[in-house]
């Protein structure tokens, strides 16, 4: 994999998740997704489609910045750096993070498989 097609990856994560697309990001997200948010909270594939589905959560505005990549033939580790304005339930919150996604390709597919946020900055209101 090249750093473009790892930079296409998250940038379709990121417009899946901007959009409230759960059909689209479920396309992305593999069986065995662990989903770290920088608060801590972890959430299965399952459970982040739903809230993206339900809207309990809504991402306002996504940037990613600093990306690289680390590939192999089957997997890669992408860094970033990300900010985030992001409504949930009825809390809005500005989000700084850095984030480490793991990405593997399976039958010819990528998928993200892991993803850990630490918080960068503290939380606004």
């Amino acid at each position: 994999m090249t750093a473009v097609e790892a930079q296409a990856l998250e940038e379709a994560r990121r417009l899946a998740m901007l959009s409230g697309d759960a059909d689209a990001l479920a396309r992305l997200l593999a069986p065995e997704l662990r989903y770290v948010h920088s608060t801590g909270v972890c959430d299965t594939r399952e459970s982040l489609l739903q809230k993206v589905r339900e809207r309990a959560i809504t991402y306002l505005a996504l940037s990613v910045e600093d990306m690289h990549a680390t590939a192999t033939e089957d997997a890669v580790l992408i860094g970033a750096h990300m900010r985030a304005e992001v409504q949930r339930l009825h809390e809005f919150r500005r989000i700084e993070t850095t984030y480490l996604a793991v990405w593997l390709r399976r039958a010819g597919k990528w998928q993200l498989s892991a993803y850990q946020g630490t918080a960068v900055g503290a939380f606004c209101a």
